[in-house]
C-alpha cells in the first residue's frame, strides 16, 4: 500500500509540475505560420539608448521591419525612443513592466505588469494588437491563465541568439544563421533588463550580418503583426 501511495503521489506531483510549466491551453507562438522563406526579427529588453537607435539605423538601411518587446519601466525613461520605433513602422510589444520572472508571480500581479505596459505603449501611439512576451519566456501557468482569459497570444521563439551571453558579433550571427529556417522567430536583445548599462554593440553588428546573409539567401522579414 505504501508503494502505491508513493507512486500515486509522485505521478500527481509530476502532473501538477507539467501543468504549471507547460500549460496545455492558450496560444503560444513559436514560429511564423509559413513555409516560405520569411523570418521575424524580435528584440527584447529595450528601449535602450543608444543601442535601440543604432539598431533602427541598421534596420532602416536594409528596409527591414522588426518587433521590439519593451519593458514598461524603460518605456517611461525613454519615450522618444519608443516613438521613433513606432514612427519607423516597427511593431512594439509588451515585455512586462519590471521584467520579473513573471511565471512565478500570482495572476493579479501578472495582469498588473501587462496592463501597465500596455497603457504606456498606447499613450505613445501604439496601434493594433500589442503582442506579449514573458520575461525569460516563462509562460508558466499564471501567465498562460491571464493571457487566455484575455484571448491574447504569447510570443515565444524558435531561434535563440544567446546575445545575453556574448557580444561577439560573429558568434551571435553564426548561432542564429545555423538555426534559421522558414518561419523562424529570432530573439535578439537591444537591452538587458538587469543591467541598464549593458553594451549591445555586438548585437547591432550581428544584426547587420544576419540580415545581409539572409537577404542573400532570398529571405524576407516580417513582424509578429504579420503572423
Amino acid at each position: 500500500m505504501g508503494l502505491i501511495i508513493i507512486a500515486a503521489t509522485s505521478c500527481t506531483t509530476m502532473l501538477l509540475l507539467w501543468l504549471f510549466f507547460r500549460p496545455p491551453f492558450g496560444q503560444n507562438i513559436v514560429r511564423l505560420n509559413t513555409t516560405h522563406r520569411i523570418v521575424a526579427l524580435t528584440f527584447d529588453d529595450g528601449p535602450h539608448p543608444p543601442y535601440t537607435e543604432k539598431l533602427l539605423d541598421v534596420l532602416a538601411k536594409h528596409k527591414v521591419k522588426a518587433t521590439f518587446f519593451m519593458i514598461g519601466s524603460r518605456i517611461e525613461k525613454y519615450p522618444e525612443t519608443v516613438q521613433r520605433v513606432i514612427a519607423e513602422g516597427h511593431q512594439v510589444g509588451n515585455h512586462s513592466y519590471s521584467h520579473p520572472v513573471l511565471g512565478f508571480q500570482p495572476p493579479a500581479q501578472v495582469r498588473r505588469e501587462i496592463e501597465r505596459t500596455d497603457n504606456l505603449l498606447r499613450q505613445l501611439g501604439a496601434a493594433g494588437e500589442i503582442v506579449f512576451r514573458a520575461p525569460l519566456l516563462t509562460r508558466f501557468l499564471p501567465v498562460a491563465w491571464v493571457l487566455a482569459r484575455a484571448n491574447r497570444r504569447h510570443v515565444s521563439c524558435s531561434v535563440w541568439s544567446w546575445d545575453w551571453i556574448t557580444q561577439n558579433p560573429d558568434r551571435i550571427a553564426h548561432t542564429v544563421l545555423k538555426k534559421v529556417a522558414p518561419g523562424s522567430v529570432i530573439v535578439l536583445h537591444d537591452g538587458k533588463a538587469e543591467n541598464p548599462h549593458a553594451n549591445r554593440t555586438g548585437t547591432i553588428t550581428a544584426t547587420d550580418k544576419i540580415i545581409t546573409t539572409l537577404k542573400r539567401k532570398k529571405y524576407q522579414f516580417a513582424t509578429m503583426a504579420d503572423n
